[in-house]
Formats: structure tokens, sequence, C-alpha cells
């Protein structure tokens, strides 16, 4: 049983409310220069859903026709009250010609900053995805979905009439969608965290004593400084040590540059335990010779750079150091004089790190510490943290949020963002989290609520079955709800 795609759904707690959609091919009339253009859309998906106190439009169609290059039609979404009139309107939809679309880049945009703008390339059919959400109110339970319909040259926008999208079917079933998470397990590990930066610091020509106040070494010497500061300021950690690694770029004998890059880290490790920058830190130094990795990620990254393609082939070859630079010197001399002005000085850099632990927190702290310096929490602190305010779903989201943009990779982060981007019925969204979370019951329950928001129920039961199968406690219950529309 494939659950037809015609109809909306509409899912809040105490009630499902179904409305019908247009038909297939939507008539939609644009004018220019006296003309009637009977425009053609088809609806392909749709869905309308309340989750959270948020009603959630989705809408999938096809532009058929082409639209003149001076020309835009103009879709406007509106949810109306036909017995109070009450309503609230939905980001303008433009499908614009080749020209209008250039206005629109240039013009309207500020204007309507929220507005979803396509080009319609002639010939060619265009898929239009729309999802949008606002706030529900109690009136909407008496509302349709409305199409106005304008036409626009430049910003001249016209009234072109109505339609209705979609109408309310009272007595539908009672369903809702139950997608869930993972608390990550308790972590009693060691925290340890890492500040990371680069110095450029410059030396007299094969030289290797520090000078602070030589060229830019002031600044630079300063960005060591604060890197330091910020973790020794930080009365929640200990410094356990710190590394630096020198460089050097691969100009001259590589049996120097490896001399030059060792003596140099040695000195900058010896002023920096010398100084106040880091003294009582243990450091560990290394001299690492010339900078082939970073010379190889510059050239790659440089299209401006004279012969790159010849560079960059001896750069990777299997030549030892000293052939590569002779080969270059030989086969590309326009692009080695380019890059040792250009890009050489960016090798000559050192990397260091400061290694460090924190403590464990208490939730209490974990307030604190998440407002602060998050990057110290662990991810089972940042979740007893947000399961604190699971009354509050604004906080919470905004907390697994920030959690995301800490740990974008994090298998039990992306499963909580599927979660909420199901719930707000964001299908394109829920999916890409999906896709980085590992295999679990979880998973797939979630994959099964995507499936049905996408309109194939048998997928979606197929798949909360397993994951009822699996363990998932809240399984059980989704079936119930797709049996009310199975027997509807």
């Amino acid at each position: 049983m494939k659950r037809s795609n015609n109809h909306f759904i509409h899912i809040r707690s105490g009630k499902w409310l179904l409305i019908l959609l247009l038909s297939a091919q939507l008539p939609i009339l644009a004018f220019a220069d006296g003309k009637i253009y009977n425009y053609v859309l088809r609806m392909n998906r749709s869905t309308m859903a309340l989750v959270d106190s948020n009603v959630v439009v989705s809408l999938q169609m096809t532009a058929l026709q082409d639209v003149p290059a001076t020309q835009s039609v103009v879709l406007a979404p509106v949810l109306v009250d036909t017995l109070t009139h009450q309503q609230v309107s939905f980001p303008l939809i433009f499908l614009n010609g080749s020209n209008q679309q250039i206005y629109f880049e240039r013009v309207l945009k500020d204007e309507y900053p929220d507005a979803l703008a396509l080009r319609k390339k002639k010939g060619v059919n265009l898929n239009i995805d729309y999802v949008r959400m606002v706030k529900y109110e109690p009136w909407m339970d008496r509302a349709v979905l409305k199409l106005h319909k304008q036409s626009c040259a430049c910003n001249n926008r016209k009234e072109r009439g109505e339609l209705i999208a979609a109408m309310w079917k009272k007595e539908a079933p009672v369903i809702s969608l139950y997608p869930v998470y993972l608390i990550p397990p308790a972590d009693n590990s060691e925290k340890v965290r890492e500040e990371r930066g680069s110095a450029f610091l410059c030396f007299e020509v094969n030289k290797w004593d520090i000078k602070p106040e030589y060229m830019s070494n002031p600044a630079e010497l300063q960005k060591i400084h604060n890197s330091v500061n910020v973790v020794r300021n930080d009365l929640d950690v200990t410094i356990r040590k710190m590394t630096i690694e020198g460089f050097a770029s691969p100009e001259g004998s590589y049996s120097h540059n490896l001399e030059l890059s060792v003596n140099r880290t040695e000195a900058l490790k010896n002023y920096l335990l010398m100084s106040n920058i880091a003294n009582g830190i243990s450091i560990e130094a290394s001299g690492k010779g010339e900078n082939w990795d970073g010379f190889i990620k510059y050239l790659r990254n440089g299209n401006d750079i004279p012969q790159r393609g010849k560079l960059l082939n001896i750069a990777t070859s299997n030549f030892s150091p000293d052939e590569k630079e002779q080969k270059m010197r030989k086969e590309a001399p326009e692009g080695l004089a380019y890059v040792v002005k250009n890009g050489f000085p960016s090798l000559r850099c050192t990397n260091y790190t400061v290694v460090y632990i924190v403590r464990p927190f208490t939730l209490e702290e974990s307030e604190r510490v998440f407002e602060t310096r998050p990057i110290n929490l662990n991810l089972n602190e940042i979740y007893r943290l947000a399961e604190n305010y699971a009354n509050n779903q604004e906080k919470y989201y905004s907390i697994i949020r920030k959690a995301y943009m800490l740990y974008p990779n994090d298998s039990y982060i992306n499963l909580s963002m599927s979660c909420q981007a199901i719930k707000k019925g964001e299908i394109e969204e829920a999916e890409e989290y999906l896709n980085k979370v590992n295999d679990c019951p979880e998973k797939t329950m979630n994959k099964g609520l995507l499936a049905w928001l996408k309109g194939d129920t048998d997928e979606a039961i197929r798949l909360v079955e397993q994951a009822k199968r699996k363990g998932v406690k809240l399984a059980d219950e989704q079936l119930k709800e797709f049996e009310k529309i199975k027997h509807k």
C-alpha cells in the first residue's frame, strides 16, 4: 500500500486533519504585454503538519511551461480562515525568466529575503521544493490554503485571481509521529582538548636566534601568547604540555633546511620557556624540515599560479626533495619564481598546540561552561544539560544545535538533529542528518518516519516494524498510529 501524495497531513496532539489538494495539473495565469500565458504546474507531493505548535507546509511541484525572459510568475501561499478572514501569508515563490532572475538578485532580493526565487530555463522542467513554517493558532483549524496568482514585470506586480490549494477534511483519524534519539553513555575518560595555531616568525638568512622585535615577530609571538593565555586563564583546565613543529620552505638543500627548522624550533622553545609566554609549561619541539605538504596544498588551491600543473606533478612525484627542486628550476622556472615570492613565506611556519585536560562538571556548572567554553563539555554533559530543558523545546533545540556546530559529524548529535528536523517536517535536512548516523535501531525508526513524510506508507511501516524488532519502545506506538490510516 503506497499512500497517496495528493493530500496534506496535519499532525497535532489530539487530532489529525487531512486537506484535499489541487488536481495534478495546476493552471496559473501569467500576463505579459497584453498576452495571457496559461502557466501549468504539476503537484508531485504536498504535506502540511502541525508539530510542536508549528504549522509546516511542504510542497513539491514541477513547473512545466516557460516564462518569458522579462516576466515572473509569482505564487503567494496564504492560510485563510473563511469565517473570520484571519490569515497568515507564507513567503512568495518567484518563477523567473532569465532577465527577471537577474533583476530579482540585484533589486528584489533585499525586499523579499525569505522568498524562493528560481529561474525557469527555456525548455527545461523546473522542480520546486518549498518548505515553510508558521506558529499554529486555533483559528487555523477552519482555514484553507490558497495560492494567490500574480504576474510581475520588474517590480510591477498585478493580482490575477486566486485558487484554493487545499481545504480541511474533518473527522480524519488522530495520528502522531514519534521520532527518537539517544543519549550518549556516561564518559568518565579524561577530557583532552587542544588549542591550536600557527605563527610565521622571521629569521635572518641562515640564522635561528629569536629576535622579538624583528619585522612581524612582535605580532606572531603575541599570537602564541594569546593562545596560551586562553587556556592558562581557564580555571577548569590543567595544561598538560605544549608542542611546536617548525617548517622550512623547499628552497636550498634539504639537509640545510632540516637543520634550520630543527635549530629555529629549538630556539623558539627556549625563548617561550624563558619569557613570560609559556614559562612553567612542558614543551616538545621538533623541526620537520621542508614543508612539502603545505606546498602541495598551496599549489592545489592556487588557480592563478603559472605552470601550476608542472609544479604539482613534480611536487607529488617520488623524487627526493633536492631532485624536485632541481626539476622545478629546469622545467617550470616561471612558476617556481612566482611561488618563491608569493607562496614560500607561508610555508615557513611554526605550528603550535596547547594540550590540556578539562575537569568533569556538575549539571549546574555545565550551564555556565556551555555559555562560555562549550568545547570543554563532553557529549554526555551536553545532553544532560539539554534534557534539563525537555519541557522547553526552544531551549532544548538551541543546545542541540550548538552541539552540532561543535561536533558536526557525531552520530548521536546527528540523530538528535534528525529528530528535530522530522518534527518540523524538514525532509531534506532530516535525510542529510541521518546519513551521518551510525547504523542503530533508532536510525531505522527515524528513516521510517522520513519515508512517511515522503508519502511512502509501505516503506514507513516496514522500517518501523524493523525498529520494533530491534527494541525501539516507541515503534509499537507508531505502528498503532499507522493502523489508523490503513483502516480509515
